[in-house]
């Protein structure tokens, strides 16, 4: 493995347990057994780190968003709410991932100006994939004719995605990594539910289902 890949490594492990905010280049260098000096020949400091880790991560988060924004046959399915569930899963795991840009994310877009905008263009991605989220597994009642509710419920969704993982942080119920992305989905998706009428009930009980599979799937 590179030396810059391992840096990058170690520092996201680092923000993650410790918060952006407490970690220094030095510690950094540190925890790799390396002097600062060369930790400095590959990026010019903390910030140089930071900035390659949010556009690593940016790449990734928007290749992952664009799928049911440009692909409309995506969660054409037989069942659109399993799909669903595993695009949120997959959406969610990144972001676990980089959990402490979402901690600390207005103190990071305030001090960050090329944090800011890719994280605005994030959350302006986030909507849009819900809405055709929300505009898929509300066909039933076809929300697509009611703006106004269609636009609640995919700002609801994006509104969630965007601030669970600090929710989950600050909750005094530990939960394993792969509960804390599930329940988020679940959160996700639920703000679906109470348009479903009759079929609300069959909709949650669904998602539960497939949220026991998938836990028991990956050993959790």
């Amino acid at each position: 493995m590179r030396t810059s890949e391992r840096i990058l490594i170690t520092a996201t492990q680092l923000f993650n347990e410790r918060g952006e905010r407490n970690v220094t280049a030095s510690d950094i260098a540190l925890e790799l057994d390396m002097s600062p000096g060369n930790l400095y020949y590959h990026f010019k400091g903390k910030d140089a780190i930071l900035g390659a880790l949010f556009t690593r991560y940016y790449r990734a988060l928007a290749g992952i968003l664009a799928t049911p924004i440009l692909e409309s046959s995506f969660l054409e399915d037989e069942n659109a709410l399993e799909r669903s569930w595993l695009f949120l899963t997959v959406l969610l795991e990144t972001m676990y991932d980089v959990r402490f840009l979402y901690s600390n994310q207005n103190d990071l877009m305030q001090r960050y100006p090329d944090i800011d905008r890719g994280m605005r263009r994030l959350m302006s991605l986030k909507k849009e994939a819900a809405r055709q989220l929300a505009t898929t597994l509300l066909v039933s009642v076809d929300i697509s004719s009611q703006p106004q509710r269609l636009q609640h419920v995919s700002d609801s969704m994006a509104l969630t995605l965007m601030h669970w993982l600090n929710f989950e942080q600050l909750s005094a119920d530990p939960v394993s990594p792969q509960q804390t992305v599930h329940r988020a989905v679940l959160q996700v998706l639920s703000h679906c539910a109470p348009y479903l009428g009759d079929k609300q009930a069959n909709f949650y009980a669904e998602c539960e289902q497939i949220n026991a599979r998938l836990l028991d799937d990956r050993g959790a």
